[in-house]
């Protein structure tokens, strides 16, 4: 009987941090973890994040190109993963998973 106990409420704390969170963001985080395993794609997000910091509030549109080219380079299931934060609410679960995968890739910059 209380190996049937721990075994349910190993379960459900299991179940408990893996917030389910929607198909979009579910692939966008599959999208950013797969980038982050490959070298040559984390460097051209570094430096497209570097290239965005470099343009703060007022992109140029020589900046606004690099970037796209830059956005290019990843691929379209990239450009697909990163335009999802648009419709995110930064304080939702799938905000918050989202935000997760993306400052974990972003952490493999120096």
């Amino acid at each position: 009987m209380k190996r049937a106990i721990f075994a349910a409420v190993a379960a459900c704390l299991a179940a408990g941090p893996a917030v389910a969170a929607s198909p979009k963001v579910d692939a966008a985080v599959k999208t950013f973890k797969a980038l982050s395993a490959d070298p040559a794609k984390v460097k051209i997000f570094c430096e497209m994040s570097k290239a965005m910091d470099e343009a703060g509030d007022k992109p140029s549109p020589a900046a606004d190109a690099k970037i796209s080219g830059f956005m290019k380079q990843l691929g379209a299931d990239f450009e697909t993963a990163w335009a999802v934060a648009e419709d995110l609410n930064d304080n939702s679960s799938d905000g918050k998973a989202y935000n997760s995968a993306l400052d974990e890739l972003a952490g493999k910059c120096s």
